[in-house]
């Protein structure tokens, strides 16, 4: 303690100047005995206490005690055994974290491992990438040009089939081409003369009729080896048909099991006991006749409704040959007019058999089985866009060319060709307009003298045998007397069945007729 009188701190060593100084050197002996004073004290209360009697109450109090710091006790004990047991929990999770630890790093150097792995695997993939890339590519154009060069070479080799199959049965039915004297064209099929639609008036039915039966059957089977549908459908003769027949482009390949129309044109088409009961059909449409029994010209005056039938008839045919020569790359004339249209043997001898030479049976193997490089491949898809001759590419038969594609509908589409109801208000026009202006001659009783050298039969196929051998309607003796037997045959078959369906009053008038008056008439010229 400082003093306030000498402004000194006390200490033992310093000697006493002032009564503070004095003061301070006796107040911690002074606390010391306070201390032992106190002391004293406690041990005179406790001894006291020891040795004085204890009352009921006081025993009580000690006894409570005692029972109170034994509970204590085992408390302190149970929670040391709860500590001692976390603790334990808390060290067994501890090690357990620690394990997952060590195999999650584990597994997370595996997975490094193979990053790495992966990492440098795909650093040297990317190396040749680009030139495998290329080399795929490559082989899978390959691959393309190769499949579309053996279709292209397939569709080729089926092309030159149908032309050749087309062919060989115009040769088989006998299609061919002749010059008159006057240095026309004339075209004959089974020795039969193909009519022009223009000549119709001038031709009599058995040649008209014949020559139509023929002729439908011929592209019937053409359009079956080039596999395609024209727009009018035709019908062959078969069971309870005995005549060809064709549809209006509307109805045909719609109705199924037409029944035939009955008649001819030269009496009724609704004359027969199965026209009859179909009648009552009206959904089923009526089958345009490809054959008469009478002249035209008497056609149009005895029967008005038949004759233009049979004139719808002929041009729908008509319009069938020349779609089906331009679905083939054949040119219908020069500019597809109502002359070329009308001309349909010139057509159809230009269709199958035409001016080029057609190919043998050996040329429709491939001619070559190499691989086609890229360069001749672009060259002959160039070569494709513009082809020198398409017969028998276009069908409906083939994915390849197939005409009812968007290209076949473009093609379709770029022809110029009359529809069939102005072809046939036309050739009517014509042939009225020839019928009105023509001229009766008056002849004497000896131009009606017979100079039939056949004599048993006024229906005569061939020609003349001495005079005139290249101008009859068959194919005459001087080509051999079974090919002469075959044609007139054909011509008295188709006959007989116009007569069978017309009924059996032309019979009883040709019999009633007088010897030598039946069949051609020849006028002698002036």
């Amino acid at each position: 303690m400082q003093c306030h009188i000498c402004f000194r701190p006390g200490g033992h060593k310093l000697p006493f100047i002032c009564p503070t100084d004095a003061r301070n050197a006796l107040y911690e002996h002074r606390i010391q005995n306070a201390r032992v004073l106190l002391e004293n004290e406690a041990l005179d209360k406790e001894i006291s206490a020891l040795l004085l009697p204890k009352s009921p109450e006081d025993q009580n109090q000690q006894t409570a005690g005692s029972g109170a710091s034994r509970q204590t006790v085992i408390d302190n004990i149970a929670e040391k055994e709860q500590s001692e047991d976390r603790t334990q929990q808390i060290i067994a999770h501890a090690e357990e974290l620690r394990a997952n630890i060590d195999k999650a790093n584990e597994q997370r150097a595996k997975l490094k491992a193979i990053n790495a792995r992966r990492g440098s695997e795909l650093t040297s993939a990317k190396l040749g990438v680009e030139t495998r890339r290329l080399r795929q590519m490559e082989e899978a154009d390959k691959a393309v040009r190769m499949t579309k060069y053996k279709w292209n070479q397939g569709e080729n080799i089926t092309a030159t089939s149908r032309i050749f199959l087309c062919g060989e049965a115009a040769k088989l039915y006998g299609l061919r081409r002749a010059r008159k004297t006057n240095g026309q064209e004339d075209y004959k099929i089974g020795g039969v003369e193909i009519v022009d639609l223009r000549a119709l008036n001038t031709a009599t039915p058995a040649i008209i009729s014949t020559a139509l039966s023929h002729v439908v059957q011929l592209i019937m089977l053409s359009t079956h080896y080039l596999a395609i549908r024209l727009p009018a459908e035709l019908t062959l003769p078969h069971r309870d048909y005995p005549l060809p027949t064709i549809l209006p482009l509307s109805a045909s390949y719609v109705h199924k099991d037409i029944p035939f129309p009955g008649g001819t044109p030269g009496l009724s088409l609704n004359n027969s006991p199965t026209a009859s009961r179909h009648g009552e059909q009206p959904a089923q449409p009526r089958p345009r006749p490809l054959y008469i029994a009478k002249p035209l010209p008497l056609l149009a005056t005895e029967d008005p409704a038949g004759y233009a039938l049979f004139i719808e008839g002929v041009t729908l045919l008509a319009y069938n040959i020349a779609w089906l020569c331009k679905s083939q790359g054949v040119p219908v004339g020069e500019n597809s007019s109502f002359e070329d249209m009308c001309a349909i043997g010139r057509n159809l001898f230009n269709l199958l058999i035409g001016s080029q030479p057609r190919p043998g049976p050996n040329s429709r193997t491939a001619s070559s089985q190499a691989t086609p490089t890229k360069n001749k491949d672009k060259e002959a898809e160039e070569k494709q866009g513009i082809p020198t001759s398409i017969m028998g590419h276009y069908s409906h038969g083939t994915t390849h060319k197939f005409l009812g594609s968007a290209e076949g509908i473009e093609f379709i589409r770029s022809w110029k060709l009359l529809s069939p109801i102005k072809l046939a208000d036309r050739l009517k026009a014509k042939l009225m307009s020839e019928v009105a202006n023509s001229e009766w001659e008056v002849l004497d009783e000896d131009a009606w003298a017979i100079e039939d050298p056949m004599g048993d039969d006024g229906v005569v196929v061939g020609a003349r045998q001495e005079a005139e051998p290249q101008r009859g309607l068959g194919m005459g003796i001087g080509m051999g007397m079974g090919k002469g037997t075959q044609s007139f045959m054909s011509m008295r078959t188709v006959m007989d069945a116009v007569e069978m369906i017309g009924g059996g009053g032309d019979r009883e008038r040709e019999r009633e007729r007088k010897p030598g008056t039946s069949g051609w008439t020849k006028l002698k010229p002036r």
